[in-house]
């Protein structure tokens, strides 16, 4: 691995503003969780909670994602990846590079969004699943940079790429869903094409990441969640990202520059 590289990519972030972008994300979803907050009859330490849990997160991974899919496909147009495999960097150190640089902007990102969210937490008194809540987050956030550098080179359309990193993020997070409408008599009784589907679902279930268990609102009001019962995912999804790089990586070798 490089480190200039990795420098090299935080760099450009700082470049294109997208520190300060995920700053004024969260400033502006903070704003409209608490005025959405303050309109409920009752429980409204509750609403304003899981308007910023669930508001700041979904801003920040489209933005996240935005700005990798971009960085990437203006590299390509710029020539700069072709220059960067001039320099005595390996085609798997330059994928490696790009990882760890997206998976720190990730943790910057989640660790922001935590402390933001702690203030909130902390003050109404809902803390007993914050810490697992704001872990799962950054794990979250890890996975769809990956996943949005692997669909960003091997897709030659940003808008391709974005959507299908959008998708990716939608289906890990309806697979809960998805496999209880599998697992229905309905669909039992439903013909060879249903059951076909069924055991489809249930695949890829097991090959893409349960983002639906990695980090739940509810945890931030209720609490309840069990770490040994939380391993499972967070194992998923370190093997998928080991994946995710290494299809990355196997693309950029093949490729004829």
């Amino acid at each position: 691995m490089s480190l200039q590289l990795v420098r090299y990519v935080l760099m450009a972030a700082m470049r294109d503003r997208m520190v300060w972008g995920i700053v004024a994300i969260s400033v502006l979803g903070v704003c409209l969780s608490v005025f959405s907050g303050s309109a409920a009859v009752i429980e409204q330490d509750q609403f304003v909670i899981t308007y910023l849990a669930g508001g700041l997160r979904l801003l920040s991974l489209i933005g996240l994602a935005l700005f990798v899919v971009f960085y990437v496909r203006r590299s390509y147009d710029a020539r700069d990846i072709e220059f960067l495999l001039t320099r005595p960097v390996s085609r798997g150190q330059f994928v490696t590079a790009h990882g760890v640089a997206f998976s720190l902007l990730a943790i910057f990102t989640g660790v922001f969004l935590a402390l933001i969210l702690a203030g909130f937490s902390f003050q109404f008194g809902y803390k007993d699943g914050f810490p697992l809540w704001a872990l799962g987050v950054t794990f979250e956030y890890i996975l769809v940079v990956n996943v949005a550098f692997f669909f960003a080179m091997v897709l030659s359309s940003p808008v391709t790429a974005g959507l299908a990193t959008l998708g990716f993020y939608v289906l890990s997070r309806m697979t809960g869903e998805l496999l209880s409408i599998a697992q229905s008599p309905q669909i039992e009784g439903g013909g060879q094409a249903f059951l076909a589907l069924s055991v489809v679902m249930k695949v890829v279930s097991v090959i893409i990441p349960r983002f639906d268990l990695m980090a739940e609102t509810s945890w931030l009001i209720y609490g309840g969640v069990d770490f040994h019962n939380w391993i499972f995912v967070i194992v998923q999804a370190v093997v998928f990202l080991a994946l995710v790089l290494s299809a990355t990586a196997i693309d950029l070798k093949r490729r004829q520059f």
